[in-house]
């Protein structure tokens, strides 16, 4: 929602305070003999306030009512000689200052019900939007979860034999042959392959959460300390950013860890690539019904296209990567109920695990 404009602006003065400036005016400037003029004129306040209203409120509404009331009351209850005044009734003009008040009150608070409505459905748009990119992302990491799977169960089985048979091959070979170094190459590239293959299994099957009660907090602990190492060495701070109150829920303590890690990895990484120290934030949190783990990072900002593509399988910035780091992570944010997103936010760029709370 964009916010309430002032009743200070350009859009304030044409639409309201101008218009009330000029109905004074002409009132003040209309002769007595005119009334059928000065009938007009005095209803000419109701359009002001109710822009007003509609504008700003039941607080713009009140403050042009009021103005209108106060500009307009000497003119209509003026008892020096010699001064004309409104020719009407003195009951008639009573009763449309009141008028006045009662307009812009009711219109503010008609325009107020509507601009909090206008949220909610807002709101509610935002989260069925959100609920559909997941389901959306949640029935493709679920098809080509089998894929994946049948393909690295095809791949292992010929891995195994090969392994195998480097395995009885390897002392044949001497040392200072001249063919070791192909073959090193040879085994180090079937180790290569063989985790390669594991990763690739873990995305598709993810081994089975043991959900039990737990303090995200001590998962945040848990991601700094795996990652404090690593960022020492490219010069990042790790901070940590915990409530006093446990924040409980239900989740796998280990694979909610693996999650952070991954993500906290990907940060590390981001802000190694700017040439300069950087901040890493984990933080636990409470939002209502849901337990939220942030990471946030001062890395550089994500491109819309990146941010859409962040948590699709085999889709990577880092030209050593799998791309399966963020896939798996989000497929272990739907095996706990809950959900991750990103955005260009907090330091620069935020992660936000959101999962059900549980209370104790």
């Amino acid at each position: 929602m964009p916010e309430e404009p002032s009743m200070l602006s350009l859009r304030a003065f044409t639409r309201v305070w101008l218009p009330i400036a000029c109905f004074t005016a002409l009132h003040y400037g209309t002769g007595m003999e005119h009334d059928w003029a000065h009938d007009v004129l005095r209803r000419m306040y109701y359009l002001p306030i109710v822009l007003a209203a509609f504008d700003h409120g039941l607080r713009g509404g009140l403050l042009a009512a009021a103005v209108s009331s106060l500009v307009y009351l000497p003119h209509a209850f003026s008892l020096s000689p010699g001064h004309h005044h409104d020719p009407g009734g003195g009951v008639d003009k009573a009763l449309e200052v009141l008028l006045y008040n009662l307009v812009g009150a009711t219109a503010g608070l008609l325009a107020d019900r509507e601009r909090s409505r206008r949220r909610e459905l807002q709101r509610a748009l935002a989260d069925q939007q959100r609920l559909t990119r997941e389901l959306v992302r949640a029935g493709r990491l679920s098809a080509l979860g089998e894929v994946v799977a049948g393909l690295a169960h095809e791949i292992k089985n010929p891995l195994h034999a090969l392994a195998g048979t480097a395995e009885v091959v390897d002392p044949l070979i001497p040392r200072d042959a001249d063919e070791r170094r192909m073959w090193d190459i040879h085994v180090a590239e079937l180790g290569r392959l063989s985790r390669l293959a594991e990763r690739f299994l873990s995305f598709a099957r993810p081994s089975p959460s043991e959900l039990v009660a737990l303090d995200l907090r001590r998962v945040a602990e848990q991601v700094a300390e795996l990652c404090v190492a690593e960022a020492r060495g490219k010069g990042v701070d790790v901070e940590l950013d915990l409530p006093d109150a446990p924040v409980d829920i239900r989740g796998d303590r280990d694979q909610l860890a693996s999650l952070g890690l991954h993500i906290a990895v990907n940060a590390l990484r981001a802000i190694a690539s700017t040439g300069r120290p950087g901040r890493l934030r984990i933080a636990a949190r409470i939002e209502a019904d849901h337990a939220l783990l942030v990471l946030d990072n001062d890395g550089p900002p994500l491109t819309e296209a990146e941010r859409s593509q962040l948590f699709t399988p085999f889709y990577s910035g880092d030209a050593h990567g799998t791309g399966l780091g963020l896939a798996i992570a989000a497929r272990v944010a739907d095996q706990h109920g809950g959900s991750i997103d990103a955005e260009n936010a907090g330091l620069g760029v935020r992660f936000t695990l959101r999962l059900p709370r549980i209370d104790t």
